[in-house]
């Protein structure tokens, strides 16, 4: 072989082994990179890292999870001194000195003192800061739910898991924590994301502090009358997620949201009624009626409350909702026939879902006309029997007549953001709203449910400022005696802002128990929503 030859050969080796050199490089840093890299950090981090869950925000993309920093600990005995770990083991914070690593230990009033005094003394201790996602200050708990298993944390579950990792502590090449030293990835690099809310948190913490004073059981809904979004939602008795456990042991069944559950509803379904009868044109608000205390349909009798004064006499039908009038709405029935009723309660979205997000949502109860006989129009024309609507059903009925009896689908869910930033509207807040009653007659309902509070059974419902309002008190009998209060208005008369609808569950007298609360609640978030 000739010198240049060798040369040769020699050159196509050096260019072939660079070649594979470089190609080989570009594998490990290019090509699988990130995956490199992620190992190399996982080696340094261990097992110390959390997925980031997608956030739950109100209407102006605040927190309603409570979520918070806390500091918390992780412990290598193997570090440690008898004399550190007999100490840990008499403050309860080892279980023995036999231990092995312990992490994740929450850094309490109780026990700070001696986990700070032994971090400049060992190797064998770190604290670090961690994302806490659930904490005392959460509102609105019975719509956000507790994770994967109740409310929006159940209805959005797979959209809110991600593979984003949060990264706490760095251990060094003997796999321990480094002291002093806490990482927390992709904090600082992913915006906040999740379900954004219609709920308004300021408005939301007005009426859960109020219902905290107020309603032992029940529910309140608070809808934005223009747009149909929810601005506030709550139900009682209350539970937090972060010590979950402590309320499945309760009887009172603090899980349970009230808002979307069915129940009696009594008086304030002598709107579905008046609507009826307006719209059927069988009597108009003016047309004079006789209440005599009680009325007979089928063998039975059905008593109004005036029947130990011998009943209301003559009134209007006006006044006969202001006074909420047994005696009138049961003849009101008869007129109507039992199949009208239900026709029309049905038009005011009674009896299926409102849909607005929430699993655990209840359909309520209108039964099937064939389900419904004669003898059963005295009980449904005042709302009693086997009717039952949801609190946040009652809001939408009222919804309907102050837009003129265009029925509007109340809305929670305001937009979904992934962790990418892409943001999707919720498109029912844009679909038309369905005409159900005439213009006409929501009016005149309007005027009937402004009697109702200006001199009736909803006077007690009247904020302190000087503007008016309309609603309806309903006293569901149950059973014993036993009676669910209700109080379903709007705010103000004129041009009405929200839509309120208070549920007190075994409260007893709507106008005694439910119109105040609503009135409380007006004269609180009066200044925000004005």
């Amino acid at each position: 072989m000739g010198k240049n030859k060798r040369i040769y050969v020699l050159l196509f080796s050096i260019i072939t082994l660079s070649m594979m050199l470089i190609l080989r490089l570009f594998y490990i840093q290019i090509a699988q990179g990130d995956f490199f890299a992620q190992s190399a950090f996982l080696q340094k981090t261990g097992d110390m890292a959390e997925k980031v869950r997608g956030g739950i925000y109100d209407t102006n993309g605040e927190s309603l999870t409570g979520n918070y920093t806390a500091s918390f600990a992780v412990i290598s005995p193997n570090w440690l001194s008898l004399e550190e770990k007999q100490l840990l083991v008499e403050n309860n914070i080892l279980d023995s000195i036999e231990d092995s690593n312990v992490e994740n230990i929450p850094v309490t009033p109780e026990n700070s003192k001696i986990l700070y005094s032994l971090i400049n003394k060992t190797p064998g201790l770190v604290i670090y800061e961690k994302d806490v996602r659930y904490g005392p200050e959460a509102l609105a708990t019975h719509v956000v739910g507790f994770q994967g298993q109740t409310g929006i944390e159940k209805a959005f579950n797979s959209f809110l898991e991600s593979n984003i990792k949060n990264y706490y502590v760095i251990n060094d090449g003997l796999g321990q924590p480094i002291v002093g030293i806490s990482l927390a990835q992709n904090k600082n690099k992913v915006k906040p994301w999740g379900v954004k809310l219609t709920i308004d948190k300021d408005i939301q913490k007005i009426v859960e502090d109020i219902m905290d004073k107020r309603i032992e059981a029940g529910a309140v809904v608070v809808i934005n009358a223009k747009s149909g979004e929810i601005l506030a939602m709550a139900s009682r008795p209350n539970y937090k997620q972060f010590k979950l456990d402590e309320y499945l042991k309760q009887e009172n069944a603090p899980l349970i949201n009230r808002a979307v559950e069915s129940y009696t509803p009594g008086s304030i379904f002598k709107i579905v009624v008046l609507s009826a009868t307006l719209e059927e044109k069988l009597a108009d608000l003016d047309d004079v009626f006789f209440c005599n205390g009680f009325e007979k349909v089928g063998g039975n009798i059905f008593k109004c409350y005036s029947y130990e004064d011998g009943g209301h006499g003559e009134l209007t039908l006006k006044d006969a909702l202001a006074y909420s009038c047994n005696s009138v709405f049961i003849q009101l029935g008869m007129r109507l026939g039992k199949d009208k009723i239900l026709e029309y309660a049905r038009r005011l979205g009674l009896g299926e879902k409102t849909d607005i997000g929430l699993p655990e949502e209840k359909d309520g109860n209108i039964p099937l006309n064939d389900e419904v006989f004669y003898q059963d129009i005295g009980n449904i024309s005042i709302g009693q029997g086997p009717i039952g609507i949801t609190p946040v059903q009652a809001a939408q009925m009222l919804l309907t007549i102050v837009n003129d009896g265009a029925l509007k689908k109340p809305v929670l869910i305001k937009e979904t953001i992934d962790s990418m930033g892409n943001t999707q509207v919720n498109l029912i807040s844009h679909t038309e709203d369905k005409k159900v009653l005439s213009t006409e007659t929501a009016q005149k309902v309007k005027e009937a449910l402004e009697a109702a509070t200006e001199y009736g059974t909803g006077i007690r419902a009247n904020p302190q400022n000087s503007q008016t309002i309309g609603g309806k008190t309903g006293t569901a009998e149950i059973e014993n005696a036993i009676s669910h209060a209700w109080f379903v208005g709007y705010y103000p008369a004129d041009k009405p802002k929200v839509v309120i609808s208070v549920f007190v569950e075994h409260g007893g007298s709507g106008s005694v128990v439910a119109a105040p609360v609503f009135k409380e609640i007006i004269n609180q978030i009066s200044t925000i929503i004005n």
